[in-house]
Parts: C-alpha cells; sequence; structure tokens
C-alpha cells in the first residue's frame, strides 16, 4: 500500500511539475495584442523620447493634441477629439515610465465624491492649484487626410519656448476608424458611404 501512494504521489508531482511550461505558454498567448492607437501613439512618444538629454531640473506635463489649423480639438470630429485626448494620456504615461519628474496639472485639490464613481482629474478651472510649477510640456497638433492623419509632437521649454525635441508620424484612419456618417471637417462636410 506504502508502494502505491509513494508512487501516486511521484506520478503526480511529475504532473504537476509539466503542468508549469503548458500554463507559462498559454499565458504569452493569452495576452492581448496591443490596441493599434496605442500602438502608434507609442511609437511617436519613444521618437520623441529617444536620445532626449536629461532635462535641467523642471516638471513635465502633457496637453491634448489639437488641429493643426485652428489648434483646438475640433469639436465636430470626435474621433480626433478622442485621439488628441489618446496622445495627451500616453504621453503622460511614457515620460512617467522613463522617469521623467511628470505633473498632473488637471488634479484637483481633492478626491471628489459622486454617486456613480471617485474623481481626483477635472477640467474645473477653479477647482484647479493656482500655482503649477510646470517648466516642459508636450504638446501637439493633428492634421487629417483622407488616408491618415499626421501628428506632430513636440517637447517644449517654458521659460524659453525652445523645442527640445520633436517627433512626426502618421495613424492610418483605418486604425482611428469613423463611427460618424456625416464629419465637418475644415469648414467642410464629408459622408461615410458604408
Amino acid at each position: 500500500m506504502k508502494k502505491w501512494y509513494l508512487i501516486l504521489c511521484l506520478v503526480g508531482m511529475t504532473a504537476c511539475s509539466q503542468l508549469a511550461p503548458r500554463q507559462e505558454a498559454a499565458e504569452v498567448e493569452a495576452k492581448p495584442r496591443l490596441d493599434p492607437v496605442l500602438f502608434y501613439t507609442e511609437r511617436l512618444a519613444e521618437q520623441l523620447f529617444t536620445g532626449l538629454p536629461p532635462l535641467p531640473q523642471g516638471r513635465v506635463t502633457a496637453v491634448t493634441f489639437t488641429d493643426s489649423e485652428t489648434l483646438r480639438p475640433d469639436a465636430a470630429n470626435v474621433r480626433m477629439r478622442h485621439l488628441g485626448l489618446q496622445l495627451q494620456e500616453s504621453m503622460l504615461t511614457v515620460a512617467s515610465q522613463l522617469g521623467y519628474d511628470v505633473s498632473e496639472f488637471r488634479a484637483g485639490q481633492g478626491i471628489q465624491l459622486h454617486a456613480h464613481h471617485d474623481a481626483l482629474l477635472t477640467r474645473d478651472v477653479s477647482q484647479l492649484a493656482a500655482e503649477q510649477s510646470i517648466r516642459y510640456v508636450i504638446t501637439g497638433t493633428l492634421s487629417q487626410h483622407e488616408d491618415f492623419t499626421i501628428v506632430n509632437a513636440r517637447l517644449v521649454d517654458t521659460e524659453s519656448n525652445r523645442v527640445i525635441a520633436a517627433a512626426a508620424d502618421q495613424i492610418p484612419s483605418a486604425v482611428i476608424g469613423s463611427a460618424e456618417q456625416v464629419q465637418l471637417r475644415q469648414q467642410m462636410i464629408y459622408r461615410n458611404s458604408q
């Protein structure tokens, strides 16, 4: 009886040791693919920060990327507005991951409790800190074309308005997508035929 128990234990341990590599392989295969928009924004951020010399002391932040012609988010084009926000968020993330002193200027004076969520970030100017100690700002523009959008990003020293680093990339229109049937771009109406 002891022999059978010992044999069962050995077989069980062998099975467990063989299970781990299979689980590891399954975990590698189960990793989700990077969202196409994130792929392009991270590629742009890598281009912007690669080879950047150490910055003199000062905090870094990023602002929403805007339409290159109006220097504002395009209110009639939801996809471009979302792309501008995504680029801002990705640049903040990458700068933080690279060890820069990143400042979140949208942080309110405290955590706000709402009926269905909690929030720290706000766009209400009255809730923001009066003094922002930001020296470097990542900014950028979007120029939408039929098949792609050109994204230009810059890291600007606010003390001198000098461009410290710059990057540019094209994001295919298919990556950004379009849920709208009709869009107003640069004072012209565009209709999507489906």
